[in-house]
């Protein structure tokens, strides 16, 4: 999978800004914007002493079935593409406000084994460079007895972003603007068979397929600052059998 990471010089708005009280300035205004305003994100500093943030997300296999939903444990797992997305902060009205500065894609592949858990690799990470430093996984649904665990349907996976990247440059000669990361979005472009789980007894029942290949989820923040899953939360992505 290609490796995306690309930063715009272009610094147009990507908001439409609504705060004018009057519909005759507003209708003005919006004419003379670009078409590439309504943004729907701008940065955050949601870390202000460290130099990265950690988005999380929540991955849960279910069958909704007729009256219930059933845990699915995956065959193996999935694939995931992750893309990060740096925004300026909103400070004023200048053509800076909300520009995007810089995106960074990887693809991380998570997979189950019913011997040791959860497992992720992540092709595109940089420990060094970044701006997605790394990746890790932590079960947030399992059953199995005593210290085994036979059976898995859920996790939680985090990952490592820089903060900033990118600048917006306005026009005049004034400082450029720095990006900040706005939003993570997730998406699978693979996603393995599975069987069902009878939580009451921890066994496998009937194999079941995803109803889709894609699922996806967004972190729009707040992210978090220490590396762990005890420590990061984010939304929740839902793959769904059949």
């Amino acid at each position: 999978m290609p490796i995306i990471n690309a930063v715009s010089q272009a610094c147009l708005p990507r908001r439409l800004l609504t705060f004018f009280a009057s519909a005759v300035i507003v209708g003005g205004l919006l004419a003379a914007l670009p078409a590439v305003a309504n943004a729907q994100y701008c940065g955050t500093n949601d870390c202000v002493f460290d130099n990265r943030e950690v988005s999380a997300i929540t991955v849960v296999h279910t069958d909704p079935g007729l009256t219930t939903d059933t845990p699915v444990e995956p065959d193996t797992g999935e694939t995931i593409d992750i893309t990060a997305y740096w925004d300026t902060l909103v400070t004023d009205n200048s053509p800076c406000v909300c520009a995007q500065t810089a995106t960074a894609n990887v693809a991380v592949d998570v997979d189950w084994s019913d011997t040791t858990g959860w497992s992720v690799t992540c092709t595109g990470c940089n420990a060094t460079a970044g701006p997605i430093y790394r990746v890790s996984v932590c079960s947030a649904g399992e059953c199995g007895s005593g210290i085994d665990v036979d059976n898995g349907w859920s996790y939680e996976l985090i990952v490592d972003i820089a903060k900033n990247r990118g600048t917006c440059q306005p026009s005049g000669g004034v400082p450029a603007v720095l990006g900040w990361l706005s939003h993570v979005d997730y998406a699978t472009t693979s996603v393995d068979d599975g069987n069902l789980i009878d939580t009451s007894n921890c066994t496998e029942g009937a194999s079941v397929s995803p109803t889709s290949q894609v699922f996806t989820v967004t972190d729009s923040g707040g992210f978090d600052c220490t590396f762990t899953c005890a420590a990061a939360a984010g939304p929740t992505m839902t793959i769904t059998y059949e």
